[in-house]
């Protein structure tokens, strides 16, 4: 009899150890919250828990349009854009970021590369920034050439997107007929390339945007075995 209670008793106490081990991996893992759990009691993961690396570069790219352009961004950022076709949208926020940071050179680098591949948001802030000579001289027939590709882009046009009109309205009080005339015929002329980086990123700049995937936890089954029929 003694033997048998000691045996139900270890069974108990490895229950209640791994019911408080969940409920601490629950809580850890869900910032304090209950995690969901599916009908065989396995924790349901979240999108950072299926594609954690997607939410990094989700989560970088909010940080920028937020405005942080610190060198923890940066970084990832530029470990982002050095991905090539694909991350114009990082390559867009890294430049927009170094001009933010009064590095013209970079920023217009950046900018120009996410621009010629088709990207619409860098083509609106490179028309924006030579209309108005934010970091550089004012060039209003290259800022008309890149207003009217962002216009025309397809990837507005077939999203559904209306372009920015203040910008349609700069040109038009910045640009003579003669300005307009060329900044059309170079757009007519604009053929989209796509960058590839032809040197390397050094270590530690290109770990910062490697997420290594996170092992899911389940329930481990417990087989109590006809020694719980009892209680």
């Amino acid at each position: 009899m003694g033997k048998q209670h000691n045996t139900k008793f270890r069974h108990l106490h490895a229950m209640s150890f791994l019911i408080a081990a969940s409920l601490a991996l629950a809580a850890c893992s869900g910032g304090g919250e209950a995690r969901k759990r599916d009908a065989n009691g396995n924790i349901v993961p979240t999108a950072r828990d299926l594609d954690p690396a997607a939410t990094r570069y989700s989560d970088t790219m909010d940080a920028a349009k937020e405005g942080d352009c610190s060198d923890v961004t940066l970084s990832l950022l530029t470990c982002y854009a050095y991905r090539g076709h694909g991350y114009e949208g990082a390559q867009t926020a890294l430049g927009q970021c170094h001009m933010k940071e009064k590095n013209p050179t970079e920023g217009l680098t950046w900018l120009t590369r996410a621009a010629d591949s088709g990207w619409p948001e860098a083509q609106k802030a490179l028309a924006m920034i030579y209309l108005d000579g934010k970091g550089v001289e004012v060039d209003s027939v290259e800022g008309g050439k890149w207003a009217a590709l962002y216009r025309k882009n397809p990837s507005l046009l077939s999203l559904g997107v209306q372009p920015d009109k203040k910008l349609a309205e700069k040109v038009s009080a910045k640009l003579d007929d003669i300005e307009l005339s060329e900044a059309n015929r170079r757009a007519s002329a604009w053929v989209a390339k796509f960058w590839k980086p032809e040197t390397a990123l050094d270590a530690r700049t290109a770990a910062t945007c490697y997420v290594s995937p996170r092992r899911q936890y389940q329930r481990p089954e417990i087989n109590m075995g006809d020694d719980m029929s009892e209680y």
